[in-house]
């Protein structure tokens, strides 16, 4: 049987036992098809119930004096009168859908009802709660504002903030009687001096709404849905994870399965699909219940305000694309931790954490203000939650889409690892406090040649994730381009040289075999030289080839001109150093040392060639360079693998690098290239025989490490 045909068959099998379980079921099937529904008509619906109980109830106004109290009530009866002549023409029944937007504003169109009162001490009885609202008056008495007086009275509306009633309905429907009122008396002055309203309003603003409904109900789905699946997401695989782990070793067969005469992998492969494969379904099945609750319910009218509400189809594929690497990365994180319980009680009390940890920046994502940009864009979770909203909107920002799904992609990958290496391990089969321990202390590691391949994606993993968060914060630090530069390769440096070192040393990983350090052969050398002469031109004829055909940004384009010319102003050996050299050195000794040995050691070489120059090209954070980034990190991963040594790659991507930088600069290469007949322009690009020469050496380079002979494969242990 083929490990294919076993993996099948141990994850069908788990899953048929879950789908026995009535528990699973339910949880998976009947919650969310009664729950929705229940939760939110109901809601709603006593939402609705109360919002009109209060808008009918008597509410208390408390005013200083006797003449206050006549004028208060004789201008809330010919309020009240005049609401009520318009009734028919207007429609109170049917308000104006885009004016409905707050219990406050519906209050201010139609106000309920008042009682007056005289009180001596009006914010005492408001701060006591025996009247809802009060009206303290200044200036000019009431019987002087009518025509032809021209006084004006001052009415100070004092409400309690705290009290529902007070705040949204007692005040703002006071007010609109009051504004309403003060309106009436200017129409009146004005036709007392024959004027036109225009006289008092000589711009009249008029808003128009021209969102799509498409786009208005994606606005309230945006709200609601991206936390919903988020965490349905969660709840789904829970149960499965638990029952898989922990409920394996309560019933005691943990252990017959990891005696069992299949490899381990296979074993968290199968239960790993069946996990994630069941929040998946959750997850998609809470999305249907919803947007059926919301589409078939009516409660879309609702929540668009009486607006047409139409469900926006056309995000739902994206939206379930974007949940497959989400489940895969929660199914393996639960299946890790969960691994560590010894009893389904236990399980549960870990997988707590685990929820919250998911929900803070699922919370993040959730806020108005938060964009798909800066950090949010690979943050994990809340840049899912902001692509489906976005997308809910009908923002369809590939660029945006591509980065979300590889970076969990990536997050996923290193949960993956972080299970399959802890599960079946003597520390977590037969968990307890010591042998947990083992799991962290260096003198239990066992002496290895090259790191595992989970090993290298979790250190890829965190070494991608910080790293961009710290050049983000050095580019907002405001700093000088001679600093930032220097910045930059400290960075590099700390995240690229010395973490993996640091990585390497406490795992007991030998450094010279896991970074590939031994010396290259005279071949490797003029392989390195071929490539690295030859891979800037080619760079440079693509880069005019994309700005002709797939245009950058005009303020993208700017920014990239002005930091050009501040790197002219600046040393050339400071430039080159920090931009060239050192990203060099630290990246190879990175992708191609550590990660690269790593993942040949267990995927084999060409899957790590491939998946190490993918990995190199998102390291540099920017979808406009994915293409270069990618080809030259698989040039120079077909040098590191067939000279074994990252030496070659090394110089390759220092004179890749360096020239690049030099042949920009007026005091470097600038002027002999021009010499040459090379004139670095966009719209002119590069000469066909500068990109043919650089095709044939990069060819030759390319022939020449392929040519070369590949002693006894290493094992790596």
């Amino acid at each position: 049987m083929s490990r294919f045909s076993r993996i099948n068959t141990i994850w069908r099998k788990e899953l048929i036992d879950l789908l026995r379980d009535r528990r699973t079921v339910i949880a998976m099937v009947l919650v969310p098809m009664v729950l929705y529904p229940a939760l939110m008509l109901g809601s709603l619906q006593a939402l609705e119930v109360q919002q009109a109980l209060l808008g009918t109830e008597v509410y208390n106004v408390a005013v200083e004096s006797r003449p206050a109290q006549l004028w208060t009530q004789q201008v809330i009866q010919e309020d009240a009168s005049l609401l009520a002549r318009s009734a028919p023409e207007t429609g109170p029944a049917a308000p104006d859908a885009a004016q409905e937007h707050s219990a406050r504003q519906r209050s201010e169109q139609r106000p309920p009802p008042f009682r007056v009162f005289v009180v001596a001490d009006i914010e005492a009885a408001v701060r006591a709660g025996d009247v809802h609202v009060a009206l303290r008056f200044h200036g000019a008495p009431p019987e002087r504002l009518a025509p032809p007086a021209l006084d004006a009275m001052g009415i100070e509306l004092i409400y309690d903030g705290s009290d529902v009633r007070s705040r949204d309905f007692a005040a703002p429907g006071l007010s609109g009687i009051l504004q309403r009122h003060g309106a009436a008396l200017v129409r009146e002055r004005l036709r007392a001096q024959n004027l036109p309203e225009s006289f008092v309003q000589p711009v009249a603003i008029t808003e128009r709404n021209i969102a799509p409904p498409e786009r208005m109900s994606g606005a309230v789905l945006g709200q609601i849905v991206p936390l919903i699946l988020i965490v349905m997401t969660i709840t789904g695989a829970i149960y499965p994870a638990i029952d898989l782990t922990a409920g394996e070793r309560e019933r005691g067969t943990l252990e017959t399965l990891v005696v069992a005469p299949v490899p381990t992998i296979e074993l968290i492969v199968g239960k790993f699909i069946v996990v994630t494969l069941i929040g998946l379904l959750s997850a998609v099945l809470n999305l249907a219940s919803i947007g059926g609750t919301i589409y078939l319910g009516g409660v879309g009218d609702t929540l668009t305000r009486g607006g047409e509400f139409v469900f926006p189809l056309t995000a739902l594929p994206l939206i379930f694309v974007l949940l497959v690497p989400l489940a895969v990365m929660f199914g393996a994180i639960l299946l890790a931790v969960c691994s560590f319980a010894r009893s389904f009680k236990e399980a549960q009390n870990y997988v707590v954490p685990v929820m919250m940890a998911a929900l803070i920046p699922a919370v993040v994502g959730i806020l108005p203000g938060t964009r798909l940009e800066g950090p949010i864009v690979v943050m994990p979770v809340a840049n899912i939650v902001v692509l489906t909203r976005d997308l809910f909107l009908g923002r369809f920002d590939y660029a945006a889409i591509a980065w979300v799904l590889l970076s969990t992609s990536l997050y996923g990958a290193a949960a993956i690892a972080v299970a399959a290496r802890l599960f079946g391990q003597e520390a977590v089969l037969f968990a307890d406090a010591g042998s947990l321990r083992t799991l962290f202390q260096r003198r239990f590691f066992v002496p290895r040649m090259a790191p595992s391949a989970a090993t290298a994606l979790l250190v890829l993993a965190l070494a991608y994730t910080l790293n961009f968060y710290l050049q983000q914060a050095l580019a907002r630090s405001g700093l000088n381009t001679e600093a930032l530069l220097i910045g930059l390769a400290a960075i590099l440096a700390l995240m690229y040289g010395l973490g993996p070192w640091a990585a390497a040393r406490y795992l007991r990983i030998n450094v010279p075999s896991a970074f590939a350090l031994r010396p290259p052969t005279a071949a490797g050398w003029a392989a390195a030289a071929l490539l690295g002469c030859s891979t800037w031109v080619l760079t440079i004829g693509y880069v005019v080839f994309q700005s002709q055909h797939f245009p950058v940004d005009s303020a993208v384009q700017r920014h990239a001109q002005d930091f050009e010319r501040e790197l002219n102003g600046l040393s050339p050996v400071l430039v080159v150093l920090t931009l060239g050299l050192i990203p060099a050195f630290v990246e190879e000794w990175f992708f191609r040392g550590f990660v690269l040995s790593g993942l040949r050691s267990g995927l084999g070489k060409v899957p790590a060639v491939l998946i190490v120059a993918l990995a190199f090209g998102l390291n540099h954070y920017s979808a406009h360079r994915i293409v270069q980034t990618t080809a030259l990190g698989l040039l120079l991963g077909i040098l590191a693998v067939q000279y074994r040594s990252i030496w070659p790659a090394a110089l390759a991507h220092a004179l890749h690098n360096g020239i690049a930088i030099l042949s920009h600069r007026p005091d470097g290469l600038q002027p002999l290239l021009e010499s040459l007949g090379l004139v670095l322009d966009e719209k002119a690009g590069v000469p066909a025989v500068w990109l043919i020469g650089g095709g044939v050496l990069c060819a030759a380079g390319v022939v020449l490490a392929l040519l070369q002979r590949q002693g006894r494969t290493e094992v790596h242990r």
